[in-house]
């Protein structure tokens, strides 16, 4: 990658134009194809990652970064100084999402949403700074955000074998430290699962919980389980049986919360910088 000096100040390159109509269908072809095109000539990508309207690649050096992203028309092809862009976007992260003055409105309009590091493809990307979600709305529109970006782009980005997975547990510090597992995977589209020492024998429980939305009880683990298809319905679905959970186990707000076990299984380092729960 040896853009002239010219190349970063350009607009760029629409590589495929998508109808609205059939979005969708059109970027499950497009975003392999464009991927593999770009890594066939240059190598693997140093970042991949996801916004809410679609993939944000990258091939990272210190001085310059070619990213491949989802414009207005489609999938689009930049080059950008790696510094100004980290900077700029590390200004949007800083100030957070909400309704003050200078923070912008929706977790959707964050530059992105999360990113994966690949194992030995350079440095890591720099970290930026992470919020917690001022309500249990936004909490929720952060997570409905996030799973959506995950269960469509994911599979577009590291193919449909079982190799690949996004993790991690939410921390209910007002419950005991109880830990809700939420996991994107191959095999298991959005999966979710919550260790429930009481289970179904206590008279009322199983009854309550599938009420809240929990679908099944697995006796060994001692775990509720929950699972999502991929897509719209299910991201929002998903959200809003986690918000359910933890307010029903007693969090007063996502203050009472964190998140551990960030894990992006084979596909390397899992950055969540859209989650609205402190890390």
């Amino acid at each position: 990658m040896q853009p002239s000096a010219d190349d970063l100040s350009r607009p760029p390159i629409a590589l495929v134009q998508l109808a609205t109509a059939s979005l969708s269908a059109q970027r499950s072809d497009a975003v392999p194809a464009a991927l593999q095109a770009v890594t066939d000539r240059i190598g693997h990508p140093t970042v991949y990652g996801g916004s809410a309207i679609g993939p944000n690649i990258r091939w990272r050096s210190e001085s310059r970064t070619l990213l491949l992203d989802q414009g207005q028309d489609g999938l689009q092809l930049a080059v950008r100084r790696t510094a100004e862009l980290e900077e700029r976007e590390g200004e949007i992260f800083a100030r957070g999402v909400g309704d003050e003055p200078g923070q912008i409105p929706r977790y959707a309009d964050l530059p992105y949403v999360w990113q994966v590091h690949p194992s030995g493809q350079g440095a890591p990307p720099p970290a930026v700074a992470t919020h917690t979600a001022s309500s249990w709305e936004r909490l929720e529109e952060s997570l409905r955000t996030l799973f959506q970006s995950w269960s469509t782009q994911m599979p577009d980005l590291f193919g449909t074998g079982d190799d690949w997975e996004a993790a991690f547990d939410i921390v209910n510090r007002a419950d005991d430290n109880r830990r809700l597992a939420v996991l994107c995977s191959a095999r298991d589209d959005l999966s979710f699962f919550i260790h429930d020492q009481d289970g179904p024998e206590v008279p009322g429980q199983h009854e309550a919980i599938t009420d809240r939305g929990w679908q099944r009880w697995l006796p060994v683990l001692r775990w509720w389980e929950a699972y999502f298809a991929p897509g719209a319905e299910g991201a929002a679905a998903a959200a809003r049986l986690i918000v359910t959970e933890l307010r029903f186990r007693g969090a007063s707000s996502p203050r009472d919360l964190s998140v551990t076990r960030i894990d992006g299984g084979a596909p390397g380092q899992l950055i969540l910088p859209g989650l609205g729960i402190g890390h």
